[in-house]
């Protein structure tokens, strides 16, 4: 009887490491560089960088073999059941430390125009969100197409989903990409 009582708990046990480990974040590398910002002294430092994505289901990642990819990381992210997003993490051409945590409401706006210049005037919407860790990022779009943008310690994030038929984006669509951008982060 205790052999019995012992073999359960064992199975047991080893369920509940199963089931951890599963609901476990799955932590991607996306793209290595190295950061480069001068000192007040006029020096070059160099930092690595390491972008990765922590997701909690999985998704599917294809790198765009089209695109020159020596200056950045360009993927489509896929998951079923939603419009993939097109990513594209870069330096950015801002300066160093560039976030948009800094930008002023004026520099948000005007950054929002240029990112709107892709979508028929006046059928686009615009907000500007931030992330559960207080990130701010700006969302462009119109009802088939979705430009999520973040800047950030010297890099730059934008994140585009669409349909292939380009059917309107759904609530379920747009919530896949933002949980794609709240989960990539700089080390």
């Amino acid at each position: 009887m205790k052999k019995l009582i012992l073999a359960l708990c064992a199975i047991l046990v080893l369920g509940c490491c199963a089931a951890a480990a599963e609901s476990a974040p799955e932590k991607i590398i996306l793209w290595e560089h190295t950061a480069k910002e001068i000192d007040e002294a006029g020096n070059v430092i160099e930092q690595p960088v390491k972008v990765t994505l922590e997701t909690e289901t999985p998704v599917e990642i294809s790198p765009m073999d089209n695109v020159d990819v020596s200056d950045g990381f360009f993927a489509t992210i896929r998951r079923e059941g939603v419009a993939p997003v097109v990513v594209s993490i870069t330096p950015a051409e801002f300066g160093a430390h560039a976030n948009l945590n800094n930008a002023t409401e004026e520099q948000l706006k005007t950054f929002i125009a240029v990112v709107a210049q892709q979508y028929e005037e006046g059928k686009y919407t615009s907000e500007i969100h931030k992330t559960k860790s207080g990130n701010v990022y700006l969302a462009v779009g119109d009802e088939t197409t979705r430009s999520v943008w973040q800047v950030y310690e010297d890099t730059m994030i934008e994140i585009i989903q669409f349909h292939e038929d380009f059917s309107p984006l759904t609530a379920e669509d747009q919530a896949f990409a933002i949980e794609i951008l709240q989960g990539i982060w700089m080390e």
